[in-house]
């Protein structure tokens, strides 16, 4: 490795320069959100924590910046809108730029409100939820440990018991998220592929799961509909 030399043969410091001193190397993050403000937010803090930050509003876009910098890390939120999600933007990472480490943020509690399951999260990723985030420094923690690949529990929210719904079943889930869409029964026969019978008892399994009285199907639809927008939040895609 080549020797640089200053004045009176002082060895040149790779921090300092004749103009003053230099920061340190900022380590690269690509932040993956399409809520303007949320990316705002996110990406003002991750600057003011000391990491270099592009943002990207979508995958396309992500995929795009990724290529031409090859980030440290990226945050990704997993409901994107239109186009590939989350899950699917880091399935494409895990085969382009495995290096590359992935923290989740999102308002899902769990990998299974999004189809998938926990096998959909890459080892040493972090899974951080919106709503349990206490804040900035934690999401710098969660950061620094997909770094480190130091990645435990903590920072695994979707492996906490206490999130929400954690007693549905994936199956259970997707009716509940039928439901929240305004589906009627034979509609989401219709979309399983299965009889208006056979959908009737899976309600009825989730209703009894949520401890819903089923004496009025229409309260019952409702309330099941609250609950499941506490769970994953207003603004959430179904």
């Amino acid at each position: 490795m080549a020797v640089l030399c200053c004045p009176r043969g002082q060895l040149t410091n790779p921090f300092f320069t004749a103009q003053g001193p230099q920061p340190m190397y900022r380590r690269q993050v690509v932040v993956i959100e399409d809520d303007a403000f949320m990316r705002s937010l996110v990406a003002n803090s991750l600057e003011a924590s000391n990491f270099q930050v592009t943002v990207a509003a979508d995958a396309a876009e992500a995929k795009t910046l990724c290529n031409a910098i090859d980030p440290d890390a990226v945050v990704v939120d997993i409901q994107l809108g239109d186009g590939p999600n989350g899950f699917e933007f880091a399935d494409y990472l895990g085969m382009r730029s495995p290096h590359i480490a992935i923290v989740f943020l999102t308002n899902l509690p769990d990998p299974r409100f999004a189809g998938r399951d926990r096998r959909s999260i890459p080892a040493n990723a972090a899974y951080v939820c919106k709503a349990r985030l206490g804040g900035v420094e934690e999401l710098v923690a969660a950061l620094e440990s997909v770094l480190r690949e130091q990645v435990s529990v903590k920072f695994r929210h979707d492996l906490q018991s206490g999130r929400p719904l954690a007693n549905l079943s994936r199956k259970q889930l997707s009716i509940l998220a039928q439901l929240a869409r305004g589906l009627t029964n034979l509609q989401i026969a219709n979309e399983r592929g299965s009889s208006v019978r056979a959908v009737e008892g899976m309600i009825g399994r989730v209703f009894e799961a949520l401890n819903i009285k089923t004496g009025n199907d229409t309260n019952a639809r409702v309330e099941a509909t609250k609950i499941f927008f506490e769970a994953i939040g207003p603004r959430a895609e179904v």
